[in-house]
C-alpha cells in the first residue's frame, strides 16, 4: 500500500492572496494619505498647479545655479503646508555663502486665498509665510548687504549732516 507523502509546508490558497493584495493596496494608500509617497514634479507648470490644489508634491528647481527641493506637505486648516530647502549652492559660490545657506530650509504656512501669488519662481512672495533656518538666512544677508552700503556711504552722509548742521 503506498502512503501520501505529507509536507509540512505553506500552501498559499487564493484566499491568502486576496488578503495579500488588499494589505498591499491600504498600504499604499495610506502610505499616500500620510504624506510618504508623494507625486514628483518635472516642470514648474506641475508644481503651480499641485500647489493651487495644495496636494502632496515635491519638486527640485535650479534658480541662479543654485538646487532648491520644494515639498507640498498638504492642507492644514486653511492653509497649505509646504518646505523649501536649498539643497545645493550654484558652483563657484564663495565658501561663507555655502556655509550660509546650503543645506538649510524653511517651513511655510501659506493661507489658501494667498496660494495663487505664490510657486516655485516666487520664493520672496511667500517668505511672510515661513520660518526656519534657511529665512533667518536670507535676512541675515540682507542685513548684512545693507551694512556694506551705509559704510560706504558714510563719508557722504557725515558731509551732508555736517552742512545740515552749519546752516
Amino acid at each position: 500500500m503506498a502512503k501520501k507523502e505529507v509536507r509540512n509546508g505553506f500552501r498559499f490558497t487564493w484566499v491568502m492572496g486576496l488578503i495579500l493584495i488588499t494589505v498591499i493596496l491600504l498600504t499604499v494608500f495610506v502610505a499616500y494619505f500620510f504624506g510618504l509617497v508623494k507625486k514628483t514634479c518635472a516642470d514648474d507648470e506641475c508644481f503651480n498647479t499641485a500647489l493651487a490644489d495644495c496636494s502632496m508634491t515635491t519638486y527640485t528647481k535650479v534658480q541662479n545655479y543654485n538646487y532648491y527641493v520644494f515639498s507640498i506637505d498638504g492642507k492644514s486648516r486653511k492653509e497649505c503646508k509646504m518646505s523649501i530647502r536649498l539643497a545645493k549652492m550654484a558652483a563657484g559660490a564663495p565658501p561663507d555663502k555655502v556655509a550660509l545657506f546650503e543645506g538649510k530650509d524653511m517651513q511655510c504656512r501659506i493661507p489658501m486665498d494667498a496660494v495663487g501669488e505664490a510657486g516655485a519662481g516666487k520664493i520672496e512672495s511667500i517668505l511672510r509665510y515661513c520660518t526656519g533656518p534657511l529665512k533667518e538666512a536670507m535676512y541675515e544677508q540682507i542685513i548684512e548687504k545693507l551694512y556694506t552700503i551705509v559704510v560706504g556711504n558714510l563719508g557722504e552722509i557725515m558731509v551732508d549732516i555736517e552742512d545740515t548742521l552749519r546752516k
